[in-house]
């Protein structure tokens, strides 16, 4: 198990992975601190303790060292191979019984590297609890660090790592999960494709970190700014989509409520932000497609929205080649 557990945390902690499952202080919780010269016959009374998973130990003579004590370990201490442990223990301080060679890590660590340390440690503790150093002690169980790369992995099968929102696969899920509902209920389901335009240029003059930079920002925008209910996706390179579900409404209506939200989410992508320069600041075409009342397919849907999208594109490269102009510092987006 533990070869499987140590692959996952590698793969997480890959460059510009290991952020996604936090960081080892989001995982701890306060651990007991006691000093390396408590009779172990104290440390047993603090043991029956049935919700203590484990103790810190902070060396008397040698204050930078610090250990730690598990509650199976103390356990089979005090049983001993004869079962003389107790016997020969209960005077002794606790510094006997303690592993000197905890592993210890700062609040700051990422999951994936500590869990990855944490899976090369010696089978017999391999799963012990891991101490994290702070102004107050702390300790992150096996369990723990688990489940937080678990979840960091189901968050990257659906999210896109960059922009943190969700990935080309589980939009048009999203998607195709509204047309389902809106059949049966009439609603129309709408959706809007943002394409950045000249996003290779964009790269080629700042360079790809401030294209991701860019796309970031544009993200972080686009998921604060969406209505209720809306919900954006990254579905290319340089393409976002927004995904909205409206109430049942006559064709005229469908038209302009959708059209509306194309404006309203164009619009608030419009002025530079982020520390993004101005002249960096991209042009956005868009457009727009809804559903026919009670036929929702979600890939008709995608299909107009792409047409329009072509076609959109295409005007605005007519107009380049016809009308000379600068690029304004917050440049106007265009859609069909």
């Amino acid at each position: 198990m533990h070869d499987e557990l140590t692959e996952v945390a590698q793969h997480t902690a890959a460059p510009g992975r290991g952020h996604l499952a936090g960081v080892a202080g989001d995982l701890a919780r306060p651990v007991l601190v006691v000093g390396s010269g408590l009779p172990v016959a104290d440390l047993e009374v603090l043991f029956r303790d049935q919700e203590l998973t484990c103790v810190a130990v902070m060396d008397d003579e040698r204050g930078e060292r610090v250990g730690l004590i598990t509650r199976g370990r103390f356990t089979g201490a005090m049983t001993g191979r004869l079962g003389f442990g107790r016997a020969v223990l209960e005077r002794r301080p606790t510094s006997d019984v303690t592993d000197w060679s905890a592993l210890v890590v700062a609040p700051a660590a990422s999951v994936a590297e500590v869990a990855t340390r944490a899976m090369e440690r010696p089978g017999e503790r391999r799963y012990d609890e891991v101490l994290v150093q702070g102004e107050r002690w702390g300790s992150a169980s096996a369990a723990d660090l688990v489940l937080a790369l678990v979840g960091a992995l189901a968050q990257r099968s659906t999210h896109d790592p960059l922009t943190r929102l969700h990935g080309r696969p589980s939009t048009w899920h999203g998607l195709t999960r509204r047309c389902e509902m809106a059949a049966r209920t009439k609603a129309r389901v709408v959706l809007v494709l943002l394409d950045v335009r000249d996003m290779a240029q964009t790269n080629a003059r700042y360079g790809q970190a401030n294209g991701d930079a860019l796309l970031a920002e544009l993200a972080r925008r686009l998921g604060g700014a969406l209505p209720p209910g809306c919900e954006a996706g990254r579905v290319g390179g340089d393409r976002f989509a927004v995904l909205a579900t409206l109430p049942p409404v006559d064709d005229l209506r469908a038209a302009a409520q959708a059209d509306a939200l194309r404006q309203q989410v164009v619009t608030s992508l419009l002025a530079p932000s982020g520390g993004i320069p101005p002249s960096a600041w991209p042009w956005l075409h868009s457009s727009v497609a809804w559903s026919i009342a009670g036929t929702a397919s979600p890939d008709e849907l995608i299909g107009e929205a792409e047409s329009r999208l072509r076609r959109t594109k295409a005007a605005a490269r007519r107009a380049d080649t016809t009308i000379p102009s600068t690029r304004p510092a917050a440049a106007p987006t265009m859609g069909e």
